[in-house]
């Protein structure tokens, strides 16, 4: 059966994105504060995305970076990589890709990719490739070895991004597993994360 956008909007996912945004700005001001050279601040995102639909997903990080740009302007400009993911990742786990080892893998790694990608067009032409992140040193450190600075940007992203979603994902990942079954059950997408089968 076919299900549009306004399938996933049901009740228990709009109250899921407030929990979402609190996560990540949460996530977003420890990166910022202590000037960590990776990100903890797309966990929301993520778990909103996993167990609530790509599209509630979508939302949580549009509002989650809304939220932090009203602290860090600068977070207004990663909307759209925030989006990005919250998009994928709910697909993904849409498609049942974070039912086993093998799924998780190559669905993180794609997400890496396309995050990486996402952040450097808004990197390198909304902010010269200087955010004020701890990240700015490694794109310094690339540009200073020869690299055009879309490139140094994309390495950085790549590699900065690698933690950044396997730090994000393993929390989600680890939130989504010990929610209780009772309520899984009642998302549109909480069914694959079900521990007892036959839970209804």
């Amino acid at each position: 059966m076919k299900r549009g956008i306004r399938y996933d909007f049901s009740l228990l996912a709009l109250l899921l994105i407030p929990v979402g945004v609190s996560l990540s700005v949460v996530g977003y001001q420890l990166s910022t504060i202590l000037k960590l050279p990776i990100f903890v601040d797309q966990i929301g995102t993520m778990l909103v995305s996993m167990i609530a639909g790509p599209w509630v997903g979508l939302v949580t990080g549009l509002l989650g970076n809304v939220v932090n740009g009203m602290l860090n302007p600068v977070s207004f400009g990663f909307a759209f990589v925030s989006m990005v993911l919250g998009l994928v990742c709910g697909f993904m786990s849409k498609w049942k890709w974070f039912t086993n080892v093998f799924g998780i893998v190559i669905g993180c790694a794609m997400i890496n990719v396309m995050t990486a990608m996402a952040s450097g067009v808004v990197s390198t032409f909304l902010f010269g490739g200087v955010t004020g992140a701890g990240t700015d040193l490694v794109t310094a450190a690339f540009v200073a070895t020869g690299q055009a600075l879309w490139t140094a940007v994309i390495s950085t992203n790549l590699i900065s991004g690698t933690f950044n979603t396997i730090i994000n994902f393993a929390v989600s990942y680890i939130i989504v597993r010990r929610i209780p079954d009772r309520f899984l059950v009642k998302l549109n997408y909480g069914m694959p994360y079900i521990k007892k089968k036959g839970v209804k």
